[in-house]
This record gives structure tokens, C-alpha cells and sequence, in this order.
């Protein structure tokens, strides 16, 4: 940090040449500064061997800042310095990290994260390292040290935030996705235009909805070899997609998504066999946070139309054969609700002629039926405001229900009317509900981050009346965004982002597996998990309560991948919000 010279004070003795104090003042202290770097380093380290989001958030968010904050103050009250060497020295730290977050189109305090540590670790150990020249070479190197955290850290951006709320960086220059896809469609000489030829039914080996048809992430009737070292899943086609986090809905030769392309939203339609575009559907709107900008709902089929909800609430009806609008709702005005602070996240459900989503507006406005052929609202109901999670079927003690988790906690409605069959109190306001809501055969568990944990609801009906009890309660199986499955008085999901497997019936944790994140489904025929990690790679894991076996995995995906994983016809399709791949599984 730069110093300037003063006067001797009256018999004062000026240092000898080559010492490493300022003229006229005792030599800087450091052992507060390295006290701090020290610091933040073993809490980083710490934190990040946590597995939920609190630790996470220790560790890469509010550490930063501390260390940010506590240099300048160690510098100006506690380093020795002359007082105009400290103003100065903070003046131009304060500079670079203005400079540092200005620099960034978007999300810049993300930047922050990484550069108030590297900043701080290099004027330390510059200081350090050159403890034995003269103060004026000292001061100097930290200033040029500074001017170059200046200089590289505006060469970055910041692309997106990881699960551990770390932020992803990329080269200033580098094409996002979306520049990606438009040169991809600028060299091909197809283009959209022609329509899907879908089946008249849905196979037992389609994938129609989210989390596949009945929305609880198992899958039956398929099997393929595990032995991926001899022969692994092959490559069959890979191509850029846009922005977002929806998964795909698989029907016939065709797939479809949701995909942020830089001022609209598109719904797209995909060969499956090539990945090749059939058709686009777009409306202008963009949602962007720090975690992701993009569509997050997944498209539903059904007789041959896809439901759609995009982030910014429209809702759309389409013909999956063409792409062409058979009508257009928007929740922010239906349920006079304000878009979430993550983006509208309900994928529509189909039950009967309704379709069903999740909208968050107040008086009885948290749930949203619309006639599926119209467009035209059936009924409104239930009293979430805040939630990220869609409608879930379920057949419950014999009576056919439909279940929304909110902030709220859990209302059980009558599909054709919305009638409120019964609920359960839980609410939360800090972290908000995104996972499905686990049906088994007589009781309900919602899962929630954090301190909230994992509760079983057992449940009873007496004519009319339903008996609602909270069976158990657990803090060791946290899922955030992470969706779980069910198989043989088991659940295999994720407490933060670590994989794990719970006993059902008494919610303690049998097994407890690596950091993975991402998402989760069960291969039922087989007794295996197949898992799409945070990091892009397909994981197979035996499901089974004894311990963790891993079986095989691959590399299937670059970057960050929320997106829920699919497997229809014998295929694997994988997708973030950058690219998007298909694999032959092995017989």
C-alpha cells in the first residue's frame, strides 16, 4: 500500500538503510493480517466439508466478506502505519474491489467472493515475502500487486452460482450458450419447420411429464448392463441448449424443453435420434438470478398437446406437433401474485381435463386449475404464496388427492374442485420448498433445507375426516432442490448435497455417500440409482440400505447440471444450461 515519506520527528533516529519500517515509524504489524488470512482459509475449509446450504453460505459467501472487511480495518487501526500511508492504502484497496465489481455486466458482488480473498492473500503474503527490503520497495509491490487483481479479475465473468453458492467463472470473452446455439443454427442448413409425428398414445416407455408419469422419479421396465468399464453408455449425438433448468419430457421421437435464447424463452421440440431442431416456440421474457437465468419448470404431454409454464409465469398450451399456441395464461395476473424471487418453477400437472400449477397469489389464489382445452380457470385454492415445487397426484387411503408443498407446508385438494380434503401446517420463511412431496402407502413426507429437515406425515380417514400426525421429524436428511425416491421402505435422496439413504419408517440415516448434488432416479427393475451429478457425471449406485456402492460412472456433461436426468426407450438424455447429450445405454 502506498507510503509516503514524513518528517523525523525531534529525536527520533532515522532507520538504517535497508530496514523494513516506514522512516520515522516501528515496523508494520503483521501478525493480525496473517491472523485473518488463516482464518478465512480454515473456515473455507471447514465449510465447505458441510453438506447443506448454511455451511456452504459460511464458508463462500460471508467469509469473503469478512476477510474483505477485516484487512482494511487491521490497516487503519491496527498495521503500524503512518496515518496518511493508511488512507491512502485504503483508499486504492476500496478502488480495485469498486473497480472489480463496476467491471461486471451482471452480478458482480459475486465476483467478490473470489477476488476479496485473493486480493487479501496477495497483499499479505507480498508483504511477507518481502519483509527484509526497504519499506519503499514494500509499499510498491503492494501497490503493483493490486493494480493486477485489477487488472485479471475484470478479464472474468461471472457465468452462474453452483449449488455451494460458489460462483462459476468463465473468460470475459468466451460465447455464452446462447451465442453457442445461434452459430450452431447459423451453419446448419435445416432449420425449424416441420412437425412432429407423435404416436397416438403414450408408450410404457415414454417420459411425458416431469420426473416421468407418475412424477415420483422410478422407472420400471427397462434394464440395461452396469458394466460401463467393458461397455460404456455411447455418445450418440451432443449439442448446445440454452439457458435454464428444465429437464425434457421424452414422447415418441421427440423431446422437449424449455430454453432461455438471450431476450425470449423458447419452447423447443428435438428429434431424439439426432438432436436436430423440429420446431421453436418463444415469447418475449427472460428471468435471470445469480443461480441460473432461465425457464425452470419441465413441459407436460398430453393427447397430444404440451403444457408449459415459463419463469416469468406465462403459461402456455401448445400443439406438440407444430409448436403453434392454443392458449396463453399469465399467473402474475391470474392470481394477482408477484414472480417468485427464483422464477415461476410449477410444471403443470394434467389430471382429467384440468391443468394444474402452483401460482403463489394470497386469498386462496396458490393453486391454479385451468380447463386444459380453454384455458379458462376452473378453480383457485390453497394458501402457499412462496413455493417451487408442482402438484402432485396421489392415491391416498383410496381417495384419489392432488398435494401442493408450500411455505405454507402441505394442503391435500380434491383434483376436480379444489376442496380442501386436509393439511398440515409447516411453514418456513428463510429457505424455500422445492422438492416433491414422497407418497407411500399411507403417510406423506416433505422435505425442506435446512434446519427444517424431513417430516413423515402419517394419515387416517374416518368417513370425511382425515386424521393428520407428524409421525417424525429429522434434521439429518435436508433436501434443497434435490428430488428423492422411494423404493422398499427406503429413501435415496440428498441431505444438502450429500447422497444418502433414510429408513422411511423412522427417518434415521442408514447410509450416508459422497458430495454429489444434482439429481436422482430409480432404476426400480434393477435396484439402482442413477444419479446426475452437480458436476455432469452419471453415477449408477446400488439401492440398497446396508451402505454406498457405487457401481460405474461417466462423464456426460461440462458445467454445472441441475437438470433432472431421463431414461425412455432405451436412451439417457442429459441437459444443463449450456449443452444437452444423448446415450445409448448398454444391453
Amino acid at each position: 500500500m502506498s507510503q509516503l515519506p514524513e518528517q523525523e520527528a525531534p529525536g527520533v533516529k532515522a532507520p538504517e538503510q535497508g530496514s523494513t519500517a516506514p522512516k520515522g515509524a516501528r515496523p508494520i504489524r503483521m501478525w493480525p493480517a496473517v491472523a485473518i488470512v488463516v482464518a478465512y482459509y480454515v473456515t473455507l475449509i471447514v465449510s465447505l466439508s458441510m453438506p447443506t446450504l448454511m455451511g456452504n453460505m459460511i464458508g463462500v459467501v460471508l467469509a469473503p466478506m469478512a476477510i474483505g472487511l477485516l484487512l482494511p480495518i487491521w490497516w487503519l487501526t491496527a498495521s503500524r502505519a503512518a496515518i496518511r500511508e493508511r488512507l491512502i492504502g485504503a483508499v486504492l484497496y476500496a478502488g480495485v474491489l469498486v473497480w472489480v465489481v463496476k467491471s461486471q455486466p451482471a452480478n458482480g458482488e459475486r465476483l467478490l467472493q473470489i477476488a476479496s480473498p485473493v486480493l487479501v492473500t496477495s497483499i499479505v503474503l507480498t508483504l511477507l515475502v518481502t519483509g527484509r527490503l526497504p519499506w519503499q520497495v514494500r509499499r510498491w509491490t503492494v501497490v503493483v500487486v493490486m493494480l493486477l487483481c485489477a487488472i485479471f479479475f475484470p478479464l472474468l465473468r461471472v457465468v452462474s452460482v453452483g449449488g455451494n453458492l460458489e460462483p462459476i467463472l468463465a473468460w470475459r470473452w468466451s460465447p455464452s450458450s446462447e451465442d453457442l446455439i445461434a452459430q450452431a443454427r447459423s451453419k446448419s442448413s435445416a432449420g425449424p419447420g416441420e412437425k412432429a409425428v407423435l404416436p397416438p398414445q403414450i408408450g410404457p416407455l415414454d417420459w411425458p411429464a416431469f420426473r416421468g408419469p407418475a412424477r415420483d422419479g422410478r422407472l420400471f421396465g427397462t434394464r440395461f448392463s452396469t458394466d460401463w468399464t467393458a461397455r460404456p453408455p455411447k455418445e450418440l449425438w451432443r449439442r448446445p441448449v440454452g439457458l435454464g433448468f428444465s429437464a425434457f419430457t421424452v414422447v415418441g421421437n421427440y423431446i422437449f424443453t424449455q430454453e432461455q435464447r438471450h431476450a425470449d424463452e423458447f419452447v423447443v421440440c428435438y428429434r431424439a435420434d439426432s438432436g436436430a431442431e423440429v420446431w421453436l416456440n418463444h415469447v418475449t421474457a427472460r428471468f435471470d438470478d445469480a443461480t441460473g437465468s432461465g425457464p425452470r419448470a419441465t413441459p407436460t404431454y398430453e393427447d397430444g398437446k404440451l403444457y408449459t409454464l415459463g419463469a416469468t409465469g406465462v403459461l402456455q398450451c401448445l400443439d406438440a406437433a407444430s409448436g403453434d399456441v392454443l392458449w396463453k395464461r399469465s399467473l402474475t395476473e391470474d392470481a394477482h401474485a408477484e414472480r417468485p424471487q427464483w422464477g415461476f418453477a410449477s410444471s403443470p400437472l394434467i389430471t382429467g381435463n384440468l391443468a394444474v400449477v402452483f401460482a403463489g397469489g394470497k386469498g386462496g389464489k396458490g393453486v391454479i386449475a385451468y380447463d386444459r382445452t380453454s384455458g379458462n380457470i376452473v378453480w383457485s385454492a390453497g394458501d402457499g404464496t412462496h413455493g417451487y415445487s408442482s402438484a402432485q397426484l396421489a392415491a391416498i387411503d383410496g381417495v384419489s388427492q392432488m398435494l401442493m408443498v408450500s411455505n405454507f407446508g402441505v394442503q391435500s385438494f380434491v383434483p376436480e374442485t379444489g376442496a380442501l380434503l386436509w393439511e398440515h401446517r409447516w411453514e418456513v420463511k428463510m429457505n424455500p420448498r422445492v422438492v416433491q412431496p414422497l407418497v407411500t402407502e399411507a403417510s406423506v413426507l416433505i422435505g425442506t433445507a435446512e434446519g427444517k429437515g424431513t417430516r413423515q406425515l402419517q394419515l387416517a380417514r374416518a368417513d370425511d375426516h382425515w386424521n393428520v400426525q407428524e409421525k417424525w421429524t429429522t434434521r439429518s436428511f435436508r433436501p434443497y432442490f434435490n428430488d428423492y425416491v422411494y423404493d422398499k421402505g427406503c429413501c435415496y435422496g440428498f441431505d444438502g448435497n450429500m447422497l444418502c439413504c433414510m429408513d422411511a419408517a423412522t427417518g434415521e440415516n442408514r447410509w450416508k455417500g459422497p458430495k454429489l448434488g444434482g439429481q436422482v432416479l430409480l432404476l426400480a427393475d434393477m435396484e439402482v440409482l442413477l444419479v446426475l451429478s452437480e458436476s455432469g457425471d452419471v453415477v449408477l449406485v446400488k439401492a440398497a440400505p446396508d451402505a454406498f456402492h457405487e457401481i460405474a460412472r461417466f462423464k456426460a456433461l461440462t458445467g454445472k447440471t441441475w437438470n433432472h436426468p431421463v431414461v425412455a426407450r432405451g436412451k439417457l438424455f442429459v441437459r444443463n444450461d449450456s449443452e444437452a447429450a444423448c446415450y445409448e445405454l448398454p444391453l
